[in-house]
């Protein structure tokens, strides 16, 4: 996960507040955490989806969360 994020460009700040992101604690849409994160997964690595990224079949920022967490999960 630490790959994604300093391929994404997120500060250390940044990084710290993710987890409160992902537990939803704290709201991450409109985030530079987000901006970052949507730039590189929609554009850089290419890997949300286009509907999502169109927030037309899913949320943009609930797919970064979810990714997240999933990948910390392994």
């Amino acid at each position: 996960m630490s790959k994604v994020y300093e391929a994404a460009g997120l500060t250390l700040e940044e990084i710290k507040k993710m987890p409160e992101y992902i537990s939803g604690a704290q709201e991450f849409y409109g985030t530079e955490a987000f901006n970052k994160l949507f730039e590189h997964f929609a554009f850089e690595t290419a890997e949300m989806p286009y509907g999502t990224q169109k927030a037309r079949t899913g949320s943009p920022d609930e797919w970064i969360l979810d990714k997240m967490e999933a990948d910390h999960a392994e």
